[in-house]
């Protein structure tokens, strides 16, 4: 229902964005007068003002859309390297961790069949920042610098995941669920 909301409010800045348009366009195509091209030059001044806050209004609701903050944070590939940081994380059961890749070229994988050292607790959910849903997972998939990526640990246990390019040189993460 919030997204209805968002989209709703959308189409109104849409809408009333093209309705000023419209009206300047109306205002400045005739103006022979002193007067009537002192009043086009006024107009399109103020313009500006209501379509920047009809953007940071927009901006503001899609930024308070996501979830509270994570939990726990790591940092993906800090300054360039080959590490999570922290490498050793513990958090609590239902708690949000949130993947912050610092450098690009990197992923965060969950999924046994990626890589070897990659482990789950029974009956834990795998998890990646890349898409594992259907058959063809590409595992090699990876982020850019400055994306995020959020996973929820339901089961307790213990977590190891890996950066699946990088597994070999040491890229290599766990986490443990009270």
């Amino acid at each position: 229902m919030v997204s209805k909301e968002f989209l709703s409010r959308r189409k109104f800045a849409a809408t009333f964005s093209g309705a000023v348009l419209a009206g300047l366009a109306g205002c400045g195509g005739g103006g022979g007068s002193s007067d009537g091209g002192d009043e086009a030059t006024a107009t399109p001044t103020d313009t500006p003002e209501p379509t920047a806050t009809e953007t940071a209004t927009a901006t503001a609701t899609a930024t308070s859309t996501p979830a509270s903050e994570a939990d726990a944070t790591i940092t993906v590939g800090p300054g360039g390297s080959l590490q999570f940081e922290p490498a050793t994380t513990a958090v609590s059961q239902g708690d949000t961790v949130e993947f912050v890749f610092d450098s690009g070229g990197h992923n965060v994988s969950g999924h046994p069949d990626a890589h070897s050292q990659v482990s789950l607790p029974e009956g834990a959910e795998p998890f990646a920042s890349y898409d594992i849903s259907g058959d063809d997972i590409n595992h090699l998939s990876l982020n850019q610098a400055g994306s995020t990526y959020r996973h929820t640990f339901e089961t307790t246990g213990q977590y190891t995941y890996v950066c699946v390019p990088h597994a070999a040189s040491g890229m290599v993460g766990n986490i443990t669920v009270r």
